[in-house]
């Protein structure tokens, strides 16, 4: 089915080209300040923080291109609307694994508080996030870049392109020694591999 909007035809066209066209693509949604504004709003409605709405923000622009390049958004809404749903989501599906986490007994009587197990949580999450970093900084700032752009589903070809490889068959080669040089910094640091569990 077409999409109800010229301008979102042309952004799943540029997701689905690949390589520039799609990085342009997505940095304009990425950019996009109506959109992040009510992403935040949203979030910070529902007993988040602005830092949640990144997150969730920068998750919904994975989940995004990915249902975009495998053909799963078929156009029948606005692009716009359909990655405020997928934020939505996202959102409340987190809060529903937290909830899953905490106990009614560690429950605070004020409702606009932040129950101190979910406080443990973000801050458990946080520290694997900032664990990764470390380790990502480890193996050299271009492999680094290939395992990001690896990680955000983009092709051999889009990789190579981005960074200059001569051929797809060298980015795969070097996201392999790259992925293996990561593997060897958690083997050799066993308490970073005991926090990213």
């Amino acid at each position: 089915m077409k999409s109800i909007h010229a301008n979102d035809d042309n952004t799943i066209a540029d997701i689905v080209a690949g390589g520039s066209r799609r990085t342009r693509a997505l940095q304009l949604i990425y950019q996009n300040k109506a959109l992040r504004d009510m992403v935040n709003a949203f979030v910070r409605n529902n007993r988040g923080n602005e830092t949640d709405a990144q997150d969730v923000f920068h998750d919904a622009m994975i989940i995004l291109d990915q249902n975009v390049r495998n053909g799963k958004f078929r156009g029948e809404s606005p692009l716009n609307g359909y990655f405020y749903s997928i934020c939505r989501f996202v959102w409340m599906n987190r809060m529903r694994k937290q909830a899953h986490t905490v106990l009614p007994e560690t429950m605070p009587a004020d409702e606009g508080s932040e129950p101190a197990d979910a406080a443990d949580i973000r801050l458990l999450d946080e520290e694997r996030q900032n664990v990764m970093g470390q380790l990502l900084n480890t193996i050299g700032e271009r492999c680094r870049k290939i395992l990001e752009l690896w990680k955000l589903s983009y092709s051999m070809e889009e990789i190579a392109e981005q960074l200059s490889f001569s051929s797809p068959d060298m980015a795969r080669k070097a996201k392999y020694r790259c992925h293996v040089a990561l593997l060897e910094q958690v083997k050799n640091n066993p308490k970073w591999g005991e926090m990213l569990r």
